[in-house]
């Protein structure tokens, strides 16, 4: 459409304008829980694999780390962030250009439902990665190293998730959406 063009404001936009049914509410939840799901698999498989992992030394004290191996501590929780930072944003941006016929129940799906993707990437990664390194320690003889586990110091950082869809969602409506 051109500028000074006339605007049909009768004419009903797909997908927009009208409230939502019961079944399009369930619809666009199941939508937004398929992808939430889906993110928090892929958040943690990334963050599994560009996630380098201080190690811990054994020490008759029990497991250890060197100033180096605390710094490589923060840079799990830094990694965590800047792929919940990435994956919310995108959530966010993806849902509400897909799922728009209710922005405010839409951004509040979108925002529960990286909540949820968080969790599902914390808990995975915990998974995927090495075990606690005290049980792989125990017994070893001092100065053996193992892995710390994949797990958040900085459990607020789940956070950080949900606060980049809620962005993502509200980028979508104010800047990018053309209607």
């Amino acid at each position: 459409m051109h500028p000074g063009a006339p605007v049909d404001h009768d004419r009903p936009r797909p997908d927009v304008g009208h409230p939502a049914t019961p079944r399009e509410v369930l619809l666009d939840a199941a939508v937004v829980l398929v992808w939430s799901l889906a993110a928090g698999v892929v958040g943690a498989l990334v963050w599994w694999q560009v996630t380098p992992l201080p190690q811990a030394t054994a020490t008759p004290d029990g497991p250890a780390l060197t100033a180096r191996e605390l710094a490589g501590q923060v840079a799990v929780d830094g990694w965590f962030a800047v792929v919940a930072a990435v994956l919310g944003l995108v959530s966010g941006v993806v849902l509400l250009a897909w799922r728009r016929r209710d922005p405010l129940l839409s951004v509040a799906l979108v925002v529960l439902g990286a909540a949820l993707a968080a969790q599902v990437a914390t808990r995975l990664g915990g998974v995927l990665g090495p075990a606690d390194p005290a049980t792989v320690l125990d017994g070893r003889a001092e100065g053996a190293q193992a892995p710390l586990q994949l797990a958040l110091q900085a459990p607020g950082l789940v956070w950080v998730w949900p606060a980049a869809a809620a962005l993502g969602a509200l980028l979508h409506l104010f800047v990018l959406r053309r209607d």
